[in-house]
């Protein structure tokens, strides 16, 4: 597929998605009959090496395919282009050991746990033994295999974070996902209890960020030369906008009925309201988008103070998102309460997602300032 073609397979996909956003919500988990139209549409494959049938699309299609789900449905955005985007993250690996993943197979389906002090590792003879409880699980519904972080203790007493690929065989789901927002992502916990993981298979986290694993010098297309860091911020803020810009498409189209049905126009006085938040949604993609254009031109180049900086204005381009959905629920009128409104459900999603830990405010915000008075950044998460 084309980019092109992934693109308009996103907006071919998109229907079902808006159709079942509140079957899944109650749900609280994602619908087969969405991951099954998902695996038709190839849009899986989007991330993979071509040497496993993969298409090894740039982040700027993956951009528009996750914008254009998500403002179907923030939640299936979320978990389909946190699969998209897994992709990435296992072609850190040694080739021999997504040779196993892969199989026959154009794409894997792996839920990753960031959290890396859900679980510990200690060395084994011929790999680590790793056990644990990690949250967040998106993905683990429908995943194949599963990436675990945890911090893995040498016998000199060094302590490293690394992170862990395992077939989902070797993976407890535990249904503990009830919670206000992002309920159709199915994101519960699971736990490794006592699994001895082969050698190849745990890679430092710390090399996965930087780039440090050799993922460049394995495949040549530009997506491997880009950090991890900015592609994850991209999947997880993504979904944010999308449910800002759904919020702002059902509101126009709820009050444009009310105004059709009435005959006038009521509530003039939150005009400069809402439009301070359309603007302020309008204001978040071209930040998105402006990183988007330097992460592509800069890449590996940039050092560890520019992906800092991109990881800051993503951040603050969530933050807006959040605060003008927010707007627009609290000015749709009694009905933007009922669950089935999607305004309440955009609401709410965005709310939750913008909580992940990339886009810890306070820390983002801080190095931000820092930077502005030439001291260093502090979060090591660049």
């Amino acid at each position: 597929m084309t980019p092109d073609e992934c693109i308009q397979a996103a907006h071919e996909l998109a229907p079902l998605l808006r159709e079942k956003a509140r079957e899944a919500e109650v749900a609280r988990r994602p619908l087969d009959e969405v991951i099954d139209a998902a695996r038709t549409s190839g849009l899986f494959s989007m991330m993979v090496p071509k040497r496993y049938g993969g298409y090894e699309h740039d982040i700027d299609t993956f951009f528009e395919v996750v914008l254009i789900l998500a403002e179907a449905d923030p939640s299936m955005g979320w978990v389909i282009g946190f699969y998209i985007e897994h992709a990435f993250w296992l072609a850190e690996y040694p080739e021999e050991v997504q040779d196993v993943v892969y199989g026959d197979d154009a794409y894997v389906l792996a839920p990753a746990a960031l959290n890396i002090w859900g679980g510990t590792a200690a060395p084994v003879d011929g790999g680590y033994r790793v056990a644990g409880r990690w949250s967040w699980g998106t993905g683990i519904v429908h995943g194949t295999w599963a990436l675990a972080g945890c911090l893995t203790t040498a016998a000199d007493g060094a302590v490293t974070p690394m992170m862990f690929l395992m077939p989902i065989e070797d993976v407890e789901p535990i249904d503990n996902w009830h919670i206000a927002g992002m309920c159709g992502t199915g994101s519960m916990d699971f736990a490794i209890d006592d699994v001895v993981v082969p050698t190849e298979r745990g890679l430092p986290f710390l090399g996965m960020l930087d780039g440090g694993l050799g993922i460049a010098d394995r495949y040549s297309s530009p997506l491997y030369a880009t950090p991890l860091m900015p592609i994850l911020a991209f999947a997880a803020g993504l979904p944010c906008l999308g449910a800002a810009r759904g919020a702002r498409a059902a509101f126009s189209e709820q009050v444009r009925a009310k105004i059709e049905a009435s005959g006038s126009v009521k509530g003039e006085g939150n005009f400069g309201l809402i439009a301070e938040a359309s603007l302020s949604i309008d204001a978040a993609e071209l930040l998105m988008r402006a990183v988007l254009a330097d992460v592509m031109a800069r890449r590996a180049d940039a050092g560890p103070e520019e992906r800092s900086e991109w990881l800051s204005r993503i951040t603050h381009a969530v933050v807006m998102c959040r605060q003008a959905t927010n707007t627009i629920a609290s000015l749709v009128g009694a009905s933007g309460a009922m669950l089935d409104n999607p305004i309440q459900r955009f609401a709410r999603d965005v709310s939750t997602a913008a909580n992940h830990i990339v886009f810890d405010r306070e820390s983002r915000y801080a190095d931000h300032t820092r930077q502005l008075l030439g001291q260093p950044i502090t979060n090591p998460m660049v």
